[in-house]
C-alpha cells in the first residue's frame, strides 16, 4: 500500500484487564495492532512499517493493583518460550496523592525462600514499594519484581512481547508461573527519577522528552526507523511541508523516516523510537 502522508495520527488497541485498561498506542502486535484511518478506513500500523515495529508502547490506567510480575530475559526466553524477553521503561503519566509502586525486592533472597514467601502468603514483605508522582520515570529491565498499584496511569516502553510471569497475584484466582518467575528473577531495584526531563536509551530504545512552547523544529532521526510522539500535556501542530496534523494530550503521532518536523503550540511530548534498527523504506 502507498500513502501519500508522511504523519500518521494512530488509534489504540484497546485492551480490558480486571484491574483497569491498557491501550496499546503503537503496534504491530498479532491481533493487537494499533491503527491509523486512511479514507475513513481503520488501516493496521504494519501497512507503514513494512515489517514488524521493534517496541511495544502503552499506556496503562491502573483502578487496582495488577499482579506482581517478572519479564524474562531475551536468552531466557528464546530458550522457554521461543520468543524474545521484555525490557521495558515507565513514565508516571498520573497518580493520586501517595499512589505506589512496586519495582523491585527489599533483600537479596534465595529462591527458597521466596517460594515459600509466598506459599505462606508473605511475599508483600519482600516486595520493595516506593510512592511516585506525575512526571517521574523508572526502568524496568527484564528479571526486575515489579507491579502497578491502583490509581495510576503510565506511558510504558517495552520491547514486542506480551510475556509476563506472574509471581503472585493479589489472592486472585488467576494464573501465576511461580517456577518459570523464580527462574528469571533478579535482585534489582527500579528508583523513580523524579521530574523526568531528558534523555533515557537501553539496548532497545530510546526516548526523549521535549517542551514545545512557540514553535520548533525536530530533525529526521538517521537510522531509517518511523519514530512515534505522545503527546503528554498540552496541545499544537505537528507538519511536514503542506501536511499538518493537530494533536492535544494523549495523542499518539507516527513519523516516517527522514521526515524533519515542525511543531507549533504550548505541549510536553514524549519522542520514541527504536535503537539499533533500520526499518524497510517505508510505504509512502
Amino acid at each position: 500500500m502507498e500513502f501519500k502522508h508522511k504523519l500518521f495520527l494512530l488509534e489504540p488497541f484497546v485492551n480490558s484487564k480486571v484491574w483497569g485498561v491498557e491501550q496499546w498506542v503503537v503496534s504491530t502486535m498479532k491481533n493487537s495492532s494499533s491503527f491509523f484511518y486512511d479514507n475513513e478506513k481503520p488501516v493496521p500500523v504494519k501497512a507503514l512499517t513494512n515489517s514488524d515495529y521493534p517496541l511495544l508502547i502503552k499506556t496503562i490506567h491502573a483502578d487496582e493493583t495488577l499482579s506482581v510480575q517478572v519479564h524474562p530475559s531475551d536468552e531466557y526466553a528464546m530458550a522457554h518460550e521461543n520468543t524474545h524477553g521484555k525490557s521495558e521503561c515507565w513514565y508516571i503519566l498520573e497518580a493520586e496523592p501517595d499512589a505506589t509502586i512496586i519495582s523491585g525486592l527489599k533483600g537479596n533472597f534465595t529462591r527458597e525462600e521466596l517460594k515459600l514467601a509466598i506459599k505462606e502468603n508473605r511475599i508483600e514483605s519482600y516486595l520493595y514499594e516506593t510512592t511516585v508522582s506525575k512526571g517521574d520515570f523508572l526502568f524496568i529491565p527484564a528479571g526486575t519484581v515489579h507491579a502497578i498499584k491502583g490509581g495510576i496511569t503510565i506511558l510504558e516502553i517495552q520491547q514486542p512481547s506480551d510475556l509476563t510471569y506472574r509471581l503472585y497475584d493479589w489472592n486472585r484466582d488467576r494464573e501465576t508461573h511461580i517456577e518459570k518467575s523464580l527462574d528469571v528473577v533478579t535482585n534489582f531495584v527500579a528508583k523513580p527519577v523524579k521530574n523526568f526531563s531528558g534523555v533515557f536509551e537501553c539496548d532497545y530504545f530510546k526516548i526523549e522528552k521535549t517542551s514545545v512552547n512557540g514553535k520548533d523544529e525536530i530533525k529526521p532521526l538517521i537510522n531509517n526507523c518511523w519514530a512515534a510522539y505522545f503527546i503528554i500535556d498540552g496541545s499544537g501542530t505537528f507538519a511536514s511541508g503542506s501536511e499538518k496534523t493537530e494533536v492535544k494530550k494523549g495523542s499518539t503521532l507516527f513519523a516516517a523516516p527522514d521526515t524533519t518536523i515542525s511543531v507549533s503550540g504550548n505541549f510536553s511530548v514524549m519522542k520514541i523510537y527504536p535503537k539499533n534498527y533500520s526499518a524497510n523504506k517505508p510505504a509512502i
